[in-house]
């Protein structure tokens, strides 16, 4: 590597037979990003979700090998397959058993090729979806040996009790956004349009200024607050507490269907700045680059799920998928 140049995380397309078998497989990391193209709103990119997945991973993984020089990172080109997507034209969306199939099928050959470390990343929150890749992490590490784990995920796990967002962007001057709405800020919002400003300002259409913002009711109650097991704390819950989030998290995904029936975004686009998503990328990167560095400390000991783990069986249910679609809309499409 040049001096003065940071590390580059290698593209595993661009590689020739013999750069590839060239790589130390003790100490090299592949990443498997799967994202879908899906309907974000009115102004941004239907690629959205897979440029934020491999941007971020790959931004990670720089900050990693210039931390500990002798890793290798490798990525994978994106791969546009996910669930639980918003069901408008342009969406393309797969059932949480294929995307699981799928996600197993890119990093097998990896993990019998004997790479140390293996991962999967992504920017799409649908719990289907993040379910389907915890589910393809287990498969592997289970039939392999190999540690593998969603990165996605185990970022996901500090996003969801709540202050991430906040934290980022909490001394940026322009900031006009407040807590209780970064809390709704679900999809297309303030935080994905402040992303896209950042990275890929040429994709972003001018009228996200003039967009009202789009959210559901806003009553603790109706929101789910920190009630939701989507914003749980690390406490350990009564039982009445976690029913309390049970039925709170019940409603919650009930009011998003609705919403996205009749709305293609979800949040406050309009408060976005590209200097509040840069702050958001920057803060999203080391929170990833903390994922990285533990999964190589802990190897196959480093627990990355997120909370939605527990509820593997239920969203991976093929006759649960099959209501979840009919709600969706998406059977018989």
């Amino acid at each position: 590597m040049a001096k003065g140049k940071s590390p580059r995380a290698l593209k595993l397309e661009r590689l020739t037979y013999k750069q590839f078998n060239a790589l130390p497989r003790e100490r090299t990391m592949l990443i498997a990003t799967l994202s879908p193209l899906e309907v974000h709103g009115p102004h941004l990119p239907l690629g959205q979700d897979m440029f934020e997945g491999y941007a971020l991973a790959e931004h990670a993984g720089r900050k990693l090998m210039a931390e500990q020089t002798d890793w290798q990172v490798v990525m994978l080109p994106v791969t546009p397959v996910a669930c639980d997507g918003v069901p408008k034209p342009g969406t393309v969306t797969f059932p949480a058993p294929m995307v699981r199939d799928i996600a197993v099928g890119l990093l097998a050959p990896f993990a019998k090729a004997g790479f140390a470390r293996l991962a999967y990343t992504t920017f799409h929150g649908g719990p289907r979806h993040v379910c389907a890749l915890e589910d393809a992490a287990a498969t592997i590490a289970a039939r392999f040996g190999t540690p593998t784990v969603s990165l996605f995920s185990a970022v996901l796990g500090r996003v969801l009790e709540g202050d991430v967002f906040l934290d980022a962007i909490a001394d940026r001057p322009e900031r006009e956004i407040n807590h209780a709405q970064l809390k709704q800020d679900q999809h297309a919002g303030f935080v994905e349009t402040s992303l896209a400003l950042a990275l890929w300002p040429e994709l972003v259409d001018d009228g996200w200024r003039e967009l009202p913002p789009s959210v559901v009711e806003t009553s603790a109650e109706a929101a789910g607050g920190n009630e939701s097991i989507l914003y749980e704390s690390r406490q350990k819950a009564s039982l009445s507490e976690r029913l309390k989030r049970h039925v709170a998290t019940a409603g919650m995904i009930r009011r998003a269907l609705r919403h996205f029936r009749e709305s293609t975004y979800f949040g406050y686009p309009a408060l976005a700045s590209a200097e509040q998503g840069r702050a958001l990328y920057e803060h999203l990167s080391d929170l990833c680059l903390e994922a990285m560095r533990e999964f190589i400390a802990r190897g196959v000991d480093f627990d990355g799920h997120s909370p939605l783990w527990k509820y593997r069986r239920l969203f991976m249910n093929a006759a649960a998928n099959k209501v979840a679609d009919d709600l969706l809309g998406l059977n018989g499409a």
